[in-house]
């Protein structure tokens, strides 16, 4: 029985039809996956950014206890300069950095890995801590993991950032902003006074560049304060170090790729049950599992792309 007239042509245009659907499909599901990155980059990272810093805070809040330190303002005398200590652990929290003029107040942990950062401001390791002599060095993020460094930019000569350690409560004055390249890390050479550098990509949401803040102490208060008896001015000689890198990434691509092929696969098998068994259920039991899949893959992925801190 001869096929009737136009059937060649009928099929054709379906088929055509059907790859366009595919196609269309595929960018749709695309779209919707990088805007999902961008809602978890921008928003995402700074709620497990937040649970973060509370944990920090709060085991910070107890190191203060323990060195009859205060978390509060102080009364600030002339700058003095306090021994240089051991470096801490990486991750240990370090010191409550507070910015007034662009509404900053953080806790500074040990360390400037990706894993450090995406929980607050890091400290660069071999510097010295804040208090110390020489060239006491902190990155935080621009535009994600709860934008610490956000209004860095604002900053100018004159400025005050106060810093709290065990030691003691310390003021800083802002000396100057430059930018520098990424590469560029004679930002954090030793110096001979007590310096602090505050760095940060630049502009925002590019890493083109660092923003750094250079600012020196112009403040303290000591824990031995409260006597003025027992208060001393004391030194501390600068130890000779090595240059840590700018950035360390913990990012691994096995682990992102495992968590794709996860993430797809779940995807994949919800829509092929749904067809096959026709129940809308599945979709309901299904997504739960994939978003937390790709919570997952966007953790994974995120320290892989270019640094953008």
């Amino acid at each position: 029985m001869p096929l009737p007239r136009g059937h060649q042509r009928r099929v054709r245009r379906e088929r055509k039809y059907r790859v366009l659907g595919v196609i269309g499909g595929t960018c749709i599901g695309l779209g919707l996956l990088i805007l999902a990155f961008a809602i978890f980059q921008f928003f995402g990272t700074g709620l497990i950014t937040n649970g973060r810093q509370r944990a920090l805070h709060d085991q910070f809040t107890q190191q203060l206890k323990r060195a009859h330190v205060e978390p509060v303002a102080h009364v600030l005398g002339p700058p003095r300069t306090v021994p240089t200590t051991p470096q801490p652990s990486i991750g240990q929290a370090v010191a409550e950095i507070s910015i007034p003029k662009i509404n900053i107040n953080f806790t500074v942990l040990q360390g400037t890995g990706d894993v450090q950062l995406e929980a607050g401001p890091g400290h660069y390791v071999a510097t010295p801590l804040p208090g110390q002599l020489g060239n006491a060095a902190i990155a935080g993020h621009r535009t994600t993991w709860m934008r610490p460094f956000w209004n860095l930019n604002e900053l100018n000569p004159g400025d005050a950032i106060y810093l709290t350690t065990t030691q003691g409560y310390f003021r800083y004055s802002v000396t100057s902003q430059t930018l520098v390249a990424p590469t560029d890390v004679a930002v954090l050479n030793p110096t001979t006074t007590a310096t602090l550098t505050l760095s940060t990509c630049n502009p925002r949401f590019s890493a083109t560049q660092r923003l750094i803040i250079k600012a020196t102490l112009s403040g303290t208060w000591l824990p031995g304060d409260a006597n003025a008896s027992t208060t001393t001015t004391t030194t501390a000689p600068i130890t000779p170090t090595t240059t840590p890198k700018q950035f360390v990434s913990s990012g691994s691509w096995a682990a992102a790729i495992l968590w794709g092929i996860v993430t797809a696969a779940i995807g994949v098998g919800a829509a092929l049950a749904r067809r096959t068994w026709k129940r809308w259920w599945i979709y309901l039991v299904a997504a739960p599992i994939f978003v937390v899949a790709l919570f997952l893959f966007f953790m994974a992925i995120s320290p892989l792309l270019p640094a953008s801190i």
